[in-house]
């Protein structure tokens, strides 16, 4: 284990890199003309129907917020509302077909521009970055269902994303392009 400083130090970047990498899916989606949280959204709601309550825990947000994300995606047909069976009061959201396949278009876009990311990397070194985001996924795929029940899991949404990123052959195939911070 690593002394206290250097942990402290290493999760300070870890952090600031997720936040960067959040950056660089957000500037990708903007080419699918979708926000980030319309994309969660997306994502949610790709494993099954689930009451509007219920995305604005996932996303961490108030009711009000989880609303205005959510307007603006029923605008554009790829969410529609509906009232629970079970409770009238309760809204539920699914997604429409174009919602699906506006999700699809923006796993492909985040997956390209993580996969400009990994192609500055040894392949060895891109694998290895992969299988790092694999394991954080795990880690809030439990931490989801430690919180909220195994009910709010995603682990049953398949992406084409899953497919279109690999890790390329060379780091020297890179674009001569900065990589978004």
């Amino acid at each position: 284990m690593l002394p206290d400083s250097t942990s402290s130090l290493r999760s300070a970047d870890a952090v600031r890199a997720a936040a960067r990498l959040a950056k660089v899916a957000g500037t990708a989606l903007a080419e699918g003309e979708l926000t980030l949280p319309q994309y969660r959204v997306l994502v949610f709601l790709a494993v099954r129907s689930r009451p509007a309550t219920h995305v604005a825990a996932l996303l961490g947000v108030s009711a009000s917020s989880m609303t205005s994300v959510v307007d603006g995606l029923v605008a554009r047909s790829l969410v529609s509302r509906s009232a629970d069976p079970t409770d009238r009061r309760r809204v539920m959201l699914s997604l429409t077909a174009e919602g699906t396949r506006t999700m699809h278009i923006g796993d492909e876009l985040v997956g390209s521009g993580l996969n400009r990311l990994l192609q500055r990397l040894e392949p060895a070194q891109a694998e290895q970055a992969l299988v790092g985001l694999e394991l954080l996924n795990q880690a809030m795929e439990a931490s989801l269902e430690e919180r909220f029940g195994p009910q709010f899991s995603e682990s049953e949404v398949q992406t084409s994303a899953d497919a279109s990123v690999t890790p390329v052959a060379s780091a020297q195939s890179a674009p001569s392009a900065q990589p978004e911070s």
